[in-house]
């Protein structure tokens, strides 16, 4: 049986390749919201290196996470929208899948778990990754800790090569290319 990875907000490349490398991508949608981690933030390959976008949460209450709320009190899908744009507008296939992921953030969700869930989903669909996707009322077995393999990205003569960025930098960085980089980097 697969490990439980975490419920990532816009997961990173190497959360993918390491549940293609256990066969299907299981998340782990049970269990307590944990401040200052990947649930309600991800990072981004920027003009002036890694930047990280972070969704306001709603304090108080159950720390579930399918009852984590988000904030509306600030534009922060605006921000999130404007510094995507900022990182990834010159990136070869960006026009080709912006209009794709900006649903997800457009939709203003009001629960992290779904915002959560509409961002694994598109990436999945949009990456064409070669496993099944399961989402299960289970906890966490296991964080992703599988080595990413260089591909071209936008700022990488800058900054070198960022390997901890969110799955959206190889998507708009190779395109249709994205799933058979996932299949060689993994190794199945």
């Amino acid at each position: 049986m697969a490990n439980n990875l975490p419920p990532y907000l816009f997961p990173s490349v190497s959360w993918f390749l390491y549940g293609i490398q256990q066969g299907v991508i299981r998340v782990a949608i049970g269990g307590r919201f944990e401040k200052q981690t990947f649930r309600s933030r991800y990072t981004i390959a920027g003009p002036n290196n890694l930047q990280t976008l972070s969704v306001p949460i709603v304090h108080g209450g159950s720390k579930q996470i399918c009852d984590t709320q988000i904030s509306q009190q600030n534009p922060w899908v605006k921000e999130h929208i404007r510094a995507i744009t900022t990182a990834y507008g010159s990136a070869p296939f960006f026009e080709f899948y912006d209009y794709k992921v900006w649903p997800v953030l457009q939709q203003k969700p009001t629960s992290l778990l779904h915002l959560i869930v509409q961002s694994i989903t598109c990436l999945h669909a949009q990456l064409k990754c070669p496993v099944a996707l399961e989402f299960v009322n289970e906890t966490v077995t296991t964080e992703p800790l599988t080595q990413v393999h260089p591909y071209p990205q936008v700022f990488e003569d800058r900054h070198g090569f960022q390997g901890s960025v969110s799955a959206m930098d190889l998507l708009f960085n190779l395109g249709p290319e994205a799933a058979d980089y996932l299949v060689d980097a993994a190794g199945v």
